[in-house]
């Protein structure tokens, strides 16, 4: 077995690998080319190679050093990004090779269970729900496994007028922006992303024909939006904002649905609806309601023996900025300019 380091957004020794299962939208090129333009991390891999030069195993992943410390992430603000590998003996070799650099190394698996299982000196920070729907049934078929409390609730947007149609240009780019920057900070109290995350994001995937943009208006406003992702025989279900003074007439169940035809016109077995967390009940409850099955997600750690963490200064001085930043009375622009200038460092 032979362990090399190749550039995953060019090398054909990734772009093969990735062909294959358990692969995703997160060790696309497109998804690492929007994160090297967004927040400039140098996307890098390790691929094993077997006795014939073919890649049997790899993991991309940034090396960062910055406020939040030196580590090796697999990768920064992607969901999950799964070591590939077809033998246990190579996955050892890839991570063998990580922790050469005697640095922490953070990982998200979803499908590859053998990855935390299998290495002891893994330890598991945290666990998540993720969901994903089967779109291969007929449309009549879907639709009677949905509940009918999501049912009613689809019903309920048409009767409205909540209309569906494509993000398209930058006036629609910006309002969902707004929306995504308001809906963080008020519900979560969080930071959101930069403006130019999801540029770069429109940019690379509109390339390949994989960027699918919806938004719900109601009276010609955009009320709510999802950005749709395809990578393979999958839809992503990727970001999502909404008005909170709009909920009440359900344009995130209208969009969820509106998503699932888009998987089916576009050929896909499967509608991934992502991660939630254990305190967000509403949401895992909203994505069950449409019959998706249910997955778990590892957020797993390697700490080299003796590491010194260094003081716990900076991680509750990002706290302490990010709860500021997203007080009630701290205007949108400002909580949407501190997340453009801070967001990077919650990798």
């Amino acid at each position: 077995m032979v362990i090399t380091a190749v550039n995953p957004l060019t090398d054909p020794l990734w772009l093969g690998l990735i062909q294959k299962e358990p692969a995703g939208l997160f060790h696309s090129p497109a998804w690492l080319r929007a994160l090297g333009d967004t927040y400039g991390f140098p996307v890098r891999a390790w691929i094993a190679l077997d006795a014939s030069g073919e890649p049997t195993a790899g993991i991309a992943y940034c090396e960062l050093d910055d406020l939040a410390g030196h580590r090796i992430v697999s990768l920064p603000f992607s969901d999950n990004c799964d070591p590939l590998f077809l033998s246990l003996d190579a996955w050892h070799a890839l991570l063998a090779r990580l922790q050469l650099q005697r640095i922490p190394v953070h990982l998200r698996c979803l499908f590859e269970h053998r990855v935390c299982a299998s290495s002891s000196f893994l330890s598991i920070e945290k666990r998540a729900r993720w969901h994903r729907l089967s779109v291969s049934g007929s449309e009549g078929e879907i639709w009677h496994a949905i509940t009918p409390p999501a049912r009613r609730a689809i019903r309920l947007a048409e009767r409205a007028g909540v209309e569906i149609r494509p993000m398209s240009g930058e006036a629609d780019r910006e309002a969902f922006h707004r929306m995504h920057v308001a809906l963080r900070k008020t519900k979560y109290r969080l930071l959101a992303q930069p403006v130019r995350f999801f540029e770069a994001i429109e940019h690379h995937f509109q390339e390949t024909g994989a960027w699918h943009s919806l938004a719900a208006f109601l009276d010609g406003r955009m009320i709510a939006a999802t950005v749709y992702l395809r990578w393979g025989s999958v839809l992503y279900y990727k970001f999502n904002a909404s008005s909170l003074d709009c909920l009440h007439v359900r344009p995130n169940n209208l969009l969820v649905w509106a998503g699932i035809r888009l998987a089916k016109s576009l050929g896909c077995s499967s509608l991934d609806l992502g991660p939630s967390d254990d305190d967000q009940p509403g949401l895992i409850r909203f994505k069950r309601n449409f019959g998706a099955e249910e997955h778990e997600l590892r957020f797993a750690r390697w700490t080299p023996p003796g590491w010194d963490p260094g003081p716990p200064d900076v991680r509750r001085m990002l706290g302490e900025m990010t709860s500021f930043l997203t007080e009630p009375g701290v205007p949108d622009d400002i909580t949407a300019r501190a997340g453009a200038e801070f967001y990077r460092f919650f990798a």
